[in-house]
């Protein structure tokens, strides 16, 4: 058997360079439509964000308005929209590169290049997002179809790579939001303070006698609770403790962090999320098997939930840790914050893989602000970011046309329903 091929419609012109007409008008349909639903989506993403923060008031109406006639969601559109002009560029770029035999690799990914241009059209921040959860699904796709089957066979059967991912991104991201929270985005920032369940003044003051110095955070927090402030930065640190958890030991606030955490955050967080996936995407299986699905939503909650408890959990230990032994720095910090990681053995399989590129994403764009801060690189031009989404784009739109073995299934899946192909079928040799 050989790898599924992807088909496209008949030609308008006899050849196998020609345009083909009935895919020039499923290419109009399907870009209307992804740019349909890319808006659509936008606007409740953004409806529902400005009801979370301003509730269903009156005065909330106002800003909901302005967020369904902002141009994002035509931005959106038009990202998507340009998406979906991928088969058709490439019988354009096949037809006109026959003068300089270009071969059809190289038009899948040209053309997968040049429908990553739209994203011009966005804002500089939403761009480089854009790029890095671009840019980590190629770098998953490449390592997977071109790096793996190169190693020993013992590393191919290796099955915890997505937890090897996770360690290492939870390691910079933990170390980032003690030590450098400006290298991760405000919105992530909030996440992550929120799923802390600290109060921030305590994080800074935190860092600060890390690395001697007292901060205006804790001073402050110090005369509001009625602690003796430190005379310097270079007295015993364990003063963090007191401070978070008076009266407890390190490990008693542990378990009792895990326990707070899934109650007042990861359900909170992961219940809407769950419902929503069945109602937009197991409808069907919700009217056939109500109660297998009921089971293994509420299995999925919990140990999403589970999840992210000991993730935060493991962070706040080891920060009780190395203030109860005076331990300063931020290197043995991050190394000592890799294990919060492990926490992601909790989740499926199919799942894990996921996880640990979302994270990742984070992880990346902070590496490379704190080694920029650090002086050992320069600062990261939008020009190269974009120049990093384009080529990013391309390689997952030649891997989806020359290489669809090698994708994951389910960025596989994705891809198919944006670009306007017939569905593939497997050859016989």
């Amino acid at each position: 058997m050989t790898a599924p091929a992807i088909r496209y419609p008949g030609s308008l012109v006899k050849g196998n360079h020609s345009v083909s007409k009935s895919l020039l008008v499923r290419t109009a349909v399907i870009a209307l439509r992804n740019a349909f639903f890319a808006a659509g989506v936008r606007i409740l993403i953004g409806v529902f964000r400005r009801i979370g923060k301003g509730g269903l008031r009156r005065d909330a109406l106002k800003p909901i308005l302005k967020e369904i006639l902002s141009l994002d969601p035509p931005k959106w559109g038009f990202i998507f929209a340009g998406l979906a002009c991928f088969p058709l560029l490439k019988q354009i770029i096949r037809k006109i590169g026959r003068f300089c035999h270009m071969s059809e690799k190289a038009a899948s990914a040209l053309a997968g290049s040049i429908c990553a241009l739209p994203v011009l059209v966005m804002e500089k921040e939403t761009r480089t997002d854009l790029c890095l959860y671009v840019l980590v699904r190629a770098l998953h796709s490449f390592a997977v179809g071109h790096v793996l089957p190169l190693l020993p066979r013992s590393l191919q059967e290796f099955q915890y790579y997505d937890i090897v991912v996770m360690c290492l991104s939870a390691s910079q991201i933990l170390y980032s939001v003690v030590f450098a929270p400006s290298s991760l985005p405000p919105s992530y920032q909030k996440f992550l303070s929120k799923a802390s369940m600290l109060d921030n003044r305590v994080v800074r003051g935190h860092a600060g006698l890390a690395r001697y110095q007292l901060t205006p955070e804790l001073v402050e927090l110090c005369m509001e609770r009625g602690i003796k402030i430190p005379q310097s930065g270079r007295e015993h640190f364990r003063i963090g403790c007191m401070l978070t958890h008076p009266g407890m030991t390190c490990n008693r606030f542990f378990l009792s962090f895990i326990r707070r955490n899934i109650i007042q955050v990861g359900l909170p967080l992961y219940t809407p999320l769950t419902i929503g996936k069945i109602l937009l995407y197991q409808r069907k299986k919700l009217k056939e098997k109500p109660f297998k699905l009921l089971q293994n939503s509420i299995r999925s909650v919990l140990s999403s939930a589970l999840f992210l408890a000991l993730y935060s959990a493991s962070s706040v230990r080891f920060a009780c840790f190395f203030a109860q032994g005076n331990i300063r720095g931020g290197f043995f910090f991050a190394i000592f914050c890799s294990i919060a990681g492990v926490a992601a053995l909790l989740e499926p399989k199919g799942r894990r893989m996921d996880l640990s590129l979302y994270c990742f994403m984070y992880a990346l764009r902070s590496f490379v602000m704190t080694q920029y801060r650090l002086g050992w690189i320069p600062y990261p031009r939008h020009i190269g970011v974009f120049m990093l989404y384009v080529a990013s784009v391309g390689f997952l739109a030649f891997q989806f046309d020359q290489e669809p073995e090698k994708l994951n299934h389910r960025l596989y899946g994705f891809l198919s329903k944006l670009f306007p192909v017939k569905q593939p079928q497997l050859q016989e040799n």
